[in-house]
């Protein structure tokens, strides 16, 4: 149960993370036309890009955490 949560903080907070610095420090006017009609697509092309940035992201560092406690523990 706990594992759970720790996995779901973990996609919570690396996807926030994701979405902070696309939304930031990408200057998306230089690769996409940026009007009023386009800025809600825009939006949601970063929500969709940070959540599938944020979870590889997690899911890299709990498999790296899960090797290493296997590798700790003699459970290879």
């Amino acid at each position: 149960m706990i594992q759970m949560i720790f996995t779901f903080c973990s996609h919570l907070l690396f996807i926030s993370f994701a979405y902070h610095l696309l939304s930031t420090v990408v200057q998306w006017e230089r690769f996409l036309k940026v009007t009023a009609g386009t800025a809600v697509k825009i939006r949601l092309l970063i929500l969709f890009i940070s959540i599938s940035l944020g979870y590889l992201t997690s899911s890299f560092f709990i498999s790296v955490y899960e090797f290493s406690r296997h590798l700790f523990n003699g459970n290879f």
